[in-house]
């Protein structure tokens, strides 16, 4: 029978809290389109007011991604047609979504369905964090291993899992503390203060490590 090395393991947690760069916004607008294409959709009128409003904000209209198209025809097929538009506003940045979203408001028809945080490139922060975890494994290895009076050999296994910072549900937990009203037409300037809060949001970046560190015999340390 083999016989497996002696090892000591460790489990590490270590986090930061991570301020977004931005949020996205997922928005369904009702409006009209004459004709039925692709063209015609950019330029319906709803659409054409928040690539407006966007633009005031300096959020371009590359930021601004159709998703989804449903037409339902008029009395003529393709004339006067009803087009319902899912799309998404991408790096909307965090000191003026407040503003977007009060704009946005005013807009007949533009009904909002989610909010998300973006963090841009978390690479330094994991970074950072992978660091910390791997010199506090060894750390804790060394302690048990000195105070057990035993020598440390070599790492045998190590693994780890990544804790995302939260980037959903902003919208959906407003909306349901508020009693649901996902219309952003129907909101009053109190609701809309309320996105506000987004400004002092902050996710939280974890690492969990698992480590297990091959000792030697008793009696070898020294």
């Amino acid at each position: 029978m083999r016989q497996l090395p002696d090892r000591i393991e460790t489990q590490v947690a270590q986090e930061a809290w991570i301020k977004p760069t931005g949020v996205t916004l997922a928005l369904r607008v009702a409006g009209s389109a004459t004709v039925g294409t692709a063209a015609a959709v950019r330029k319906s009128k709803e659409l054409l007011a928040i690539q407006e409003l966007m633009r005031g904000l300096e959020v371009g209209e590359d930021k601004i991604r159709i998703e989804s198209v449903a037409l339902a025809a008029g009395e003529r097929w393709l004339s006067g047609s009803s087009v319902e538009i899912d799309l998404e506003i991408r790096d909307v940045p965090l000191p003026v979504a407040s503003q977007a979203l009060a704009g946005l408001s005013a807009l007949k028809g533009v009904a909002l369905k989610d909010i998300s945080y973006e963090y841009g490139d978390l690479t330094p922060h994991r970074d950072e964090l992978l660091r910390g975890a791997v010199t506090e494994s060894m750390r804790q290895a060394r302690l048990i291993a000195d105070t057990a009076g035993l020598s440390l050999r070599a790492i045998h296994s190590m693994s780890h899992r990544w804790v995302e910072p939260n980037g959903e549900g902003l919208s959906q937990n407003y909306e349901m503390a508020r009693g649901g009203r996902p219309m952003l037409a129907s909101a009053s300037a109190e609701d809309v203060r309320g996105y506000q809060l987004m400004e002092h949001h902050e996710g939280r970046l974890g690492i969990l490590m698992r480590m297990e560190v091959r000792v030697g015999e008793f009696g070898e340390k020294g």
